[in-house]
């Protein structure tokens, strides 16, 4: 559905050339959805825009179901949807009428697009909903119509997700992934953005991480998370209200276990073997000490602060 070689964009100012993104290669197949991880600045809404045809690419080329974006992106742009972070439907209109109103606008003859809607609309959970202003859902519901809207197309092959959950409850967040996973089945590539890490363990096939306008790793979540030279983590809490025989407790643990993370009153250390039996000691003389510590495998967010040097998992 996509495929990006070599894109690299270049922006000219008086103080020199800044590039924004770096010789980036990047594909998305039918049914999988591929998600953008990165710092502030790193270049993710860049390439974003880039593979929706907002933005000319200094170099480098793009393809959407075969077609060149840069030579023919009228052709290219009729088979991708584009939801960004920025965007809410309108207020004043019903449920219905929104998504019957863009399958029209892409497409749809008239005749077919009370029929295709109503599909459309039992496919994303929203048919009880139809009759309803928008103005009246819930932020998750209007996430929904958004996903809707973007699948009204008859030729939409592919959809770009900026930040898809953002400023919604955890509870509608979960509703919105299950519906951005059920799409699999639709053979439509998904490539998204995201500034939560378990949003990107939740749906993506594959992870792209971004840092300095290059691809620093790519892989299926297993793959980058294997790119740690260890295996495990000890995190440890209430490092402000430590007395001074867990200060020498956590010294201790520290010489043996290198520290990867901490920040206020959490330290992460690095652990070879979570399970082992000294290990698990180890973490119970801290708890002895009224410390909080736990064990865990490594996750998705360790391997990605180790590559982007401890920088925030936010931003886009």
């Amino acid at each position: 559905m996509l495929e990006v070689r070599g894109v690299s964009k270049t922006y000219k100012s008086r103080r020199g050339d800044k590039r924004a993104n770096d010789a980036i290669d990047l594909t998305v197949r039918p049914g999988e959805i591929v998600a953008l991880l990165g710092p502030n600045g790193a270049g993710k809404t860049t390439l974003l825009r880039q593979i929706a045809g907002q933005l000319l690419p200094s170099a480098g080329t793009i393809e959407v179901a075969g077609v060149d974006m840069v030579r023919h992106p009228l052709a290219a742009k009729e088979f991708i949807s584009v939801i960004p972070q920025e965007c809410e439907p309108k207020l004043n209109l019903t449920v219905e009428e929104h998504v019957r109103y863009f399958a029209q606008l892409k497409g749809v003859p008239r005749s077919d697009a009370r029929r295709y809607t109503t599909d459309l609309l039992r496919a994303t959970g929203l048919e009880t909903y139809q009759g309803k202003l928008v103005r009246e859902l819930s932020g998750g519901l209007r996430r929904r119509v958004l996903i809707a809207i973007a699948l009204a197309g008859p030729h939409v092959r592919l959809l770009l997700l900026d930040e898809p959950t953002t400023g919604v409850d955890p509870e509608a967040r979960r509703s919105v992934w299950q519906l951005i996973d059920g799409l699999r089945a639709r053979r439509i590539g998904i490539l998204l953005t995201t500034h939560y890490i378990e949003e990107a363990e939740y749906l993506a096939d594959r992870v792209a991480i971004v840092n300095g306008g290059r691809v620093v790793a790519e892989g299926t979540v297993q793959a980058i998370r294997d790119r740690l030279p260890y295996r495990g983590r000890l995190e440890v809490r209430g490092l402000d209200h430590l007395t001074p025989e867990g200060r020498a407790s956590l010294r201790e643990a520290e010489r043996k276990y290198p520290a990867t993370f901490r920040t206020g009153n959490i330290e992460r250390l690095q652990v070879q073997d979570p399970f082992r039996a000294d290990v698990i000691r180890e973490v119970e003389g801290l708890h002895a000490l009224g410390l909080e510590a736990s064990l865990a495998p490594v996750s998705l967010e360790d391997a990605y602060l180790s590559l982007v040097d401890g920088s925030t998992a936010e931003g886009s």
